[in-house]
């Protein structure tokens, strides 16, 4: 059950601010997202999370209410550099309403993480929703993996960007993550037969730089999502020159 704020938003599609107006809420994650959110950190007990992006704050609620249902004194620690300049506050506001007291970085992810690594710090939830390319993508997990428990989760927005579904292949072919739960949206029906064509057609030229037949299946379990959830196995133990492609 989300809570009743979130509930609000995404019917009315509108959100307040802290001088008491309203603006149109056109940036936010979908309910089933929401729901993976709660689904997730429900199953792993998690008390501790870190995200990157907040826009207007409905993943930040989500994710601040899911973690009190599993513990009074849960913390979250939300990074967005434009909270204030970009989005006027509003996820911040949002968290307050709510009854949270806002842990705000506002700077960039790839300058915050690794501050919050060398502080020791840990946590148990991950959200990845910040800068849409393949590089800052692959670093918000990189810095969210060294920060995250044996067992802990992370969500990854937006996955259906090229940039960021490239960062999740090379994630579930590289790094010791199962992939959880992948929600995906509908096709059309040319672009389907299309996609079934090459996939028909791919074993005939593949070459010894494709990805192996493995870890292929398991892309095409990302290839129509817009959001997943993948799961720590255990800690980095590769060799200094490993590679998988992707």
């Amino acid at each position: 059950m989300l809570h009743p704020l979130i509930e609000e938003i995404q019917r009315t599609k509108r959100t307040q601010l802290a001088d008491g107006s309203e603006v149109a809420a056109n940036s936010f994650i979908p309910r089933d997202e929401c729901e993976l959110i709660y689904e997730v950190i429900a199953q792993s007990g998690a008390t501790r999370g870190v995200e990157t992006g907040m826009a207007y704050g409905i993943s930040s609620l989500c994710i601040a209410d899911a973690l009190r249902k599993n513990s009074a004194t849960s913390r979250l620690v939300s990074i967005d550099p434009s909270q204030t300049d970009g989005w006027h506050g509003a996820a911040i506001h949002l968290l307050l309403r709510a009854g949270f007291t806002p842990e705000v970085i506002e700077e960039p992810s790839q300058l915050a993480l690794p501050r919050l690594v060398r502080e020791g710090q840990r946590f148990d939830f991950g959200f990845i929703d910040g800068w849409h390319t393949f590089d800052h993508t692959l670093i918000d997990f990189f810095y969210i993996d060294m920060l995250l428990e044996n067992g802990g989760f992370i969500v990854l927005d937006d996955v259906g960007y090229p940039a960021i579904n490239a960062a999740v292949r090379f994630i579930l072919a590289n790094r010791d993550y199962e992939l959880v739960k992948a929600l995906t949206y509908e096709i059309r029906a040319p672009m389907a037969v299309r996609r079934a064509i090459k996939r028909m057609l791919r074993p005939l030229a593949r070459t010894d730089r494709d990805p192996s037949p493995q870890h292929e299946l398991l892309f095409r379990r990302v290839e129509r999502a817009h959001a997943i959830a993948i799961r720590k196995r255990g800690a980095d133990t590769r060799r200094f020159d490993h590679y998988e492609r992707f």
